[in-house]
């Protein structure tokens, strides 16, 4: 079984649907602290939602979970990467939908709540996977404000938001703007191998 980071699932135990969570990470750990992030809601908060993917294509996140045996298939992915790759879209899942850009802010926001509002889950959640991705695509005050837009829309929906980021490669306006719009933080930090 894969090792999951127990501490983020007891933070986890100490918010509320209306929150707005930041999680940090880094490069070499990204894939445990999003696994140990999600999978609590899943299995022990027993929520639904929408995982929004800006930093691999929604294929490759759902083959990472099946690899450590998590099952995923009762969230629904929203893929910002592979609609531009000859063929991305031609995918085996039923539960990915596409926007064709990350600089397609709007649009991303506009999917989510549709979709939330199909799915059957009474208690969800919104991931963002990451930050950082979209700071690549997006000008950083665009980004900030369409942060502090998304957070607040979800948290009115009582919908937890969690938010992705490597604090290291997402520009500092953003960070501070997180650090002032969401109301809990889980930082897991670079783990260095010596």
């Amino acid at each position: 079984m894969y090792e999951l980071d127990q501490r983020i699932a007891e933070q986890l135990t100490e918010v509320s649907l209306s929150s707005s969570v930041q999680v940090r990470c880094g490069n070499s750990n990204a894939f445990m602290v999003t696994a140990s992030t999600l999978i609590p809601l899943m299995q022990m908060f027993e929520m639904g939602g929408v995982y929004i993917c800006a930093t691999r294509g929604a294929v490759e996140i759902i083959e990472a979970f099946n690899s450590i045996g998590v099952d995923v298939s009762n969230i629904q992915f929203i893929d910002l990467v592979s609609s531009g790759i000859l063929g991305g879209t031609d995918v085996p899942y039923d539960n990915i939908t596409f926007v064709d850009s990350p600089i397609m802010l709007e649009s991303v926001l506009l999917r989510t709540l549709y979709t939330l509002r199909i799915i059957s889950s009474e208690r969800n959640f919104v991931l963002i996977d990451s930050v950082n991705a979209l700071a690549i695509y997006n000008e950083e005050r665009m980004l900030a404000e369409y942060l502090h837009t998304f957070i607040n829309t979800f948290r009115q929906r009582e919908v937890l938001s969690i938010i992705l980021n490597i604090p290291d490669q997402v520009p500092p306006a953003v960070l501070s703007n997180l650090d002032l719009y969401c109301t809990d933080l889980i930082d897991r930090g670079q783990v260095v191998i010596h």
